[in-house]
């Protein structure tokens, strides 16, 4: 099998600034999958316009969940094969709060946070490769754009220390769930324990203080799972 996974270059110490990337490259690696790595540097050219994508065999497929379902069948489920059907409930539950909910959370901590969105915009460019005369005015298109989203959305509609409070209850949520396990299900990590480590990952590794932030890092279990899965998944990148 041929497999080359589009996404955006590594960040802030992180095999990557997206967690839906950071999840699905972490996927791979537990599976044990060869894979070759194109960073983007134009728009994504998937069916979704998003990235992460892959391109299988000269096929291409988009939305990191949908992959990660696609190799577990065409694999013999190397990751998640022993999980119950309730621990796959279990699963999708949690994957849905990140993935649904406390990801618009960090989308308003990088880019809606009035803190952190004039800092964005050096990594904005050292992302998308464009020119330092263009860099201002691409940000603040693209911050507009993103704001505008987050409204649509609903959760942006809300007061900051409201946002803030959303999230710490998200990771609040997690970390009671995981307590002291080193992984989500058993001995073993799981696509759950993929998305775990890409979603804290992209909150505590950041460069800038908010009270996300904050709160997550008192979450002692979640920082330790966070390294854990580095360290297994992406020993060049462990701290």
């Amino acid at each position: 099998m041929s497999l080359t996974l589009f996404q955006f270059k590594p960040m802030f110490g992180l095999p990557n600034a997206s967690p839906f990337c950071m999840k699905l490259e972490t996927y791979l690696r537990l599976a044990g999958l060869d894979y070759n790595v194109v960073h983007l540097r134009n728009r994504p050219r998937s069916s979704t316009g998003k990235a992460p994508y892959v391109e299988i065999d000269g096929e291409l497929m988009a939305d990191s969940g949908l992959i990660i379902a696609h190799l577990e069948r065409s694999h013999g489920h190397p990751v998640d094969g022993k999980l119950t059907l309730a621990q796959r409930a279990e699963a999708l539950a949690f994957q849905r709060l990140m993935e649904e909910h406390l990801y618009w959370v960090a989308v308003y901590m990088r880019w809606a946070d009035p803190d952190t969105r004039p800092q964005w915009r050096p990594y904005m460019q050292e992302l998308l490769g464009v020119p330092v005369f263009l860099a201002p005015f691409v940000a603040r298109v693209a911050q507009r754009q993103v704001i505008k989203t987050l409204r649509a959305h609903g959760i942006g509609r809300h007061a900051p220390e409201v946002i803030w409070q959303m999230g710490i209850a998200d990771v609040q949520a997690l970390a009671h769930w995981l307590g002291g396990r080193a992984w989500a299900f058993d001995d073993q990590p799981t696509s759950l324990d993929a998305c775990i480590a890409a979603f804290i990952g992209n909150i505590v590794r950041t460069p800038w203080n908010n009270p996300l932030t904050a709160a997550t890092l008192k979450h002692t279990s979640l920082v330790a799972h966070f390294e854990r899965v580095m360290a297994r998944c992406f020993p060049e990148l462990a701290a």
